[in-house]
């Protein structure tokens, strides 16, 4: 149990801080987004179209229905989504991406890509292949 409650921690603490330097680079490029909102527009950005309800299987966003509701809703209010009625389910809702989501779709790869350089410059390929395969094996036995 405590190497699960040790590795947990350490996972947290990694995703806080890159979640807080994204923000930073963002913020000085003057873009204010929230992390939900930038999860949610890089998914529906990968998809081209996505179901606002297959927005809450996704892991960082896992919540209530009314909480991704509420996020989608901000990103249609602020520009940069399209929300509108699946022809086939009228209670499923299909998300595309607007000019301006597309171009903010842009700056946030952008801000990953300058993440992974931070991550690439800190460890050799060799290293991080070890970490990756460590965690999947930890991953895969717990």
């Amino acid at each position: 149990m405590y190497i699960q409650s040790e590795l947990s921690s350490l996972c947290r603490l990694i995703a806080l801080k890159s979640e807080k330097r994204a923000q930073d680079w963002l913020e000085s490029k003057g873009i204010c987004i929230s992390s939900e909102q930038a999860i949610t527009i890089m998914a529906v950005s990968k998809e081209n179209e996505l179901r606002q309800g297959d927005l809450m299987g996704m892991p960082y966003l896992a919540s209530e229905k009314s909480k991704v509701s509420r996020i989608v809703q901000s990103l249609v209010m602020e520009g940069y989504v399209l929300r509108r009625d699946d022809l086939n389910d009228r209670r499923s809702k299909i998300l595309t991406l607007t000019d301006k989501g597309l171009s903010m779709a842009e700056q946030l790869e952008q801000t990953e890509l300058f993440n992974r350089e931070l991550v690439n410059n800190l460890f050799s390929q060799e290293e991080m292949y070890t970490i990756q395969t460590s965690l999947q094996r930890i991953a895969s036995a717990m």
